[in-house]
């Protein structure tokens, strides 16, 4: 109670309690840099390199905001930092346009995660909290709960935009056979594979293109990052404007599909030595304890498994560059904005875990995330707290459609002029993890966190696990999250991160954006 009177009272203030000393300050922080997520001493492939040069020529940013008509969002499947800043040709797009560091995903899971950009909406508000029927979540859930009859194409649509989505919608697309023709509303071209597990090999799938049925085969023209990049520049070259394009592709998530002209990259590519590589943190949260360090075979293993994720993200790649050309091509270069991120992070031989996602840790849930076009500046960092609960908001504002008063999230479009961070912006962001990992699950990982929620800002990364336990990280001096401060950290410290998560985890619409702006503690105790 003392600590939300004095929070209400103020931005900044000290406080004084038993000769310990608190510093309080929404907005004074030390952000968590991509760079130092990535490990910068990792080898990267020479091979990549000698191809950064062909690119295609990067996007026009000349001119200003008011002339975007056209939004290409490029939504990639498991791509986290240390990967992303493996391949030359992903990081040489942060020289065309604002890269936003602290972009943090509402669940790192695909399902929850792709309905929040959706919806605009928190996992506790959405409610698909995983990524099958059974626990609660997948496609059907989104049905069912009607969700999909108000959501971000349905605003677009309403709004005289013309809509695209090719690739991956929603994990459990489509629950039954009498589904497979189905396009969801909103979406005025779909081109979008129902079958699955197949669907994540890259070959022997089966796509609902507006409503027939195809079946492609493992040839190399039947690769689905191709297939699935052609119908996307084909919209490019055919949609009036405005026109909203969702790329969605499988790659680089498991078992990571290669393009058989990308599989002698990356040979010397290995999984990032950073101090979280295979290691113990300090204090625990109880679901690590028991978790053994890998052997020198699993280890082996895992760089044979980050090296075909390199490959496999270098599709990713292929479709910027075919997208860039497309755009030059029909002249909307000049009125298109680009943004590519993800649904969420992912780890290999961290903390002693194989390979997974679904941690609060950075390495799972801080995501890349890039935007370039017209009037956006060049080569600029954003390291404001950014939300996958920004994107819905954001693209109904670029393209004049109006979202519902129970959205939760905040439009950018306000940092893209010159990338700064707007007067009043949030100082925290929310992860949850809700639901309960199976072995039906697609994504089911054997030492996944139990649920729970976390409050990431700049300074602090404060997670309450659903056992009790609790974990307290000072990213300005621990930015690889290793040492859990909670048996040291003073209680007024940990009340009041406790208050602020409590308060996020219970918001909705407007309380969201009061939530997500309370004051921040900077500092532990000081004797």
């Amino acid at each position: 109670m003392l600590v939300n009177k004095l929070v209400a009272a103020g931005t900044s203030f000290i406080l004084v309690v038993v000769g310990a000393v608190f510093f309080l300050d929404s907005v004074r922080s030390t952000p968590v840099q991509a760079d130092a997520i990535a490990d910068p001493a990792v080898v990267v492939d020479p091979l990549v390199e000698s191809q950064v040069g062909e690119q295609e020529t990067p996007l026009n940013t000349v001119g200003a905001l008011a002339d975007i008509k056209n939004v290409v969002f490029v939504l990639v499947d498991d791509l986290d930092w240390n990967l992303f800043n493996q391949i030359p040709r992903l990081t040489a797009l942060r020289d065309q346009g604002i890269t936003f560091t602290n972009q943090t995903v509402t669940d790192s899971l695909c399902c929850p995660s792709r309905v929040s950009i959706l919806r605009g909406q928190y996992i506790h508000n959405h409610k698909v909290i995983s990524n099958i029927e059974e626990t609660g979540g997948g496609w059907p859930t989104f049905r069912d709960r009607k969700e999909e009859q108000d959501c971000l194409p349905v605003w677009l649509n309403n709004a005289g935009v013309t809509t695209g989505l090719f690739g991956k919608y929603l994990n459990d697309y489509p629950s039954k056979k009498t589904e497979t023709t189905y396009v969801p509303p909103g979406w005025d071209k779909w081109g979008v594979p129902i079958s699955r597990g197949d669907s994540y090999s890259g070959y022997n799938y089966t796509m609902n293109d507006n409503g027939t049925l195809v079946k492609y085969g493992n040839e190399p023209t039947d690769f689905l990052n191709d297939v699935i990049t052609k119908k996307a520049t084909d919209f490019i070259g055919t949609a009036e404007s405005p026109f909203f394009l969702q790329l969605s592709t499988y790659s680089p998530h498991k078992p990571a599909p290669v393009a058989d002209r990308n599989e002698l990259k990356h040979a010397t590519t290995i999984a990032p030595r950073n101090p979280t590589y295979n290691s113990y943190g300090i204090d625990e949260p109880e679901w690590m304890k028991e978790i053994k360090q890998l052997t020198p075979r699993q280890l082996a293993s895992a760089d044979s498994i980050w090296r075909q994720r390199a490959q496999s993200a270098e599709s990713i790649g292929d479709s910027i560059d075919a997208i860039t050309a497309k755009l030059k091509e029909t002249g909307h270069d000049n009125d298109t904005l680009i943004v590519l991120t993800t649904d969420n992070g992912y780890h290999v031989a961290e903390r002693r875990m194989f390979k997974g996602k679904r941690t609060p840790y950075a390495s799972d849930t801080v995501v890349p995330m890039i935007v370039m076009g017209p009037g956006v500046p060049m080569g600029v960092s954003v390291d404001s707290m950014t939300s996958t609960t920004d994107l819905g908001p954001t693209f109904a504002e670029l393209l004049g459609a109006t979202t519902p008063n129970w959205v939760d999230g905040r439009s950018l479009v306000s940092f893209f002029a010159k990338g700064e961070t707007p007067q009043g912006w949030r100082n925290a962001a929310l992860s949850e993890s809700l639901g309960i990992s199976t072995p039906a699950d697609p994504d089911y990982q054997r030492n996944a966190p139990p649920q729970f929620s976390a409050l990431r800002s700049q300074k602090w990364l404060y997670v309450e696990y659903v056992d009790g336990s609790i974990s307290l990280y000072d990213l300005e001096n621990d930015p690889y999250e290793m040492v859990n401060l909670v048996k040291t950290a003073d209680p007024l410290l940990l009340a009041s991160l406790s208050a602020q998560l409590n308060q996020f985890t219970t918001c909705s619409g407007d309380s969201c954006r009061i939530a997500d702006s309370v004051a921040v503690p900077l500092a532990t105790v000081s004797n």
